[in-house]
């Protein structure tokens, strides 16, 4: 995909409708767009500072790699034995706001461990604005997504950020499609997803050729990885375009992965 930093104004779709904002060069490296602020209502999921992650989470993250990927550990034993599967528990939810697909996304993702929250009570978990939920709110408010996830998971599961470049790398495409496995064919859990869709780009099935900044729940995979499936909370709400966009969905992850290139995923 070619660079989406953008240094002019752009006219610009989000989980509704169209908004004008101005665009300025990422503020990480690897590239990506760094939003202003836009109209109130409208999705960004904005990038606050500098994306870092903390000594645990660090810690955490190599932890959790380590244990799917050393040869003959348990872990990555179980993992590929199992081409496919999904969290049947993991149901779409229609987003109730335009720029609630950030607690949409945890709503349905929770509900892996029987949990079930209103939207309203994942708003304010991921202090959610009418801008949107950010991917990243600098070193005092770190990533959202992770701290709510972490809220309401199990104990002995800890979610992990995942921080990408404008255009991910193979290695990196690896690294998702083994930790996709095993985060649904061991740890039993999904992956928050934060998309940036750009015009001419890769886009989530039904979505239209426009910029759009969307969460959305990975809740399974097929072909040993190779194949991201996702519930996607613009289906079934108000949104003008969600009619063709089904409930849920079907990509390769290799394009997935370019999607959430700018963003990221916490798994």
């Amino acid at each position: 995909m070619s660079s989406r930093t953008l240094t002019r104004p752009l006219l610009t779709a989000t989980c509704v409708g169209l908004a004008m904002i101005w665009t300025t060069a990422a503020a990480w490296a690897g590239g990506g767009t760094q939003v202003d602020a836009a109209p109130k209502g409208r999705e960004q999921s904005r990038v606050l500072g500098t994306p870092t992650l903390t000594k645990e989470q660090r810690a955490t993250l190599a932890r959790k790699d380590k244990a799917i990927t050393t040869p003959r550990s348990r872990l990555a034993t179980q993992s590929a034995a199992v081409t496919h599967k999904s969290l049947k528990l993991v149901r779409q939810q229609p987003q109730l706001r335009s720029y609630w697909c950030g607690p949409a996304t945890l709503a349905s993702l929770v509900q892996a461990d029987k949990v079930e929250i209103s939207q309203a009570s994942a708003a304010k978990s991921l202090k959610t604005t009418t801008n949107g939920t950010d991917w990243y709110q600098g070193t005092s408010g770190g990533y959202p997504m992770q701290k709510a996830l972490d809220r309401y998971a199990p104990e002995g599961i800890a979610f992990s950020p995942v921080n990408l470049p404008d255009g991910p790398t193979k290695a990196q495409k690896l690294a998702y499609k083994k930790r996709l496995v095993a985060n649904i064919s061991t740890y039993g859990q999904g992956i928050a997803g934060n998309a940036v869709e750009v015009p001419n780009g890769p886009h989530l099935n039904g979505h239209p050729n426009r910029t759009i900044y969307h969460w959305v729940a990975v809740r399974g995979y097929d072909d040993g990885g190779e194949t991201t499936r996702y519930a996607d909370s613009v289906a079934g709400s108000s949104i003008s375009w969600a009619a063709p966009v089904p409930r849920y969905n079907e990509i390769d992850s290799d394009t997935i992965m370019r999607i959430f290139g700018a963003r990221g995923y916490i798994w």
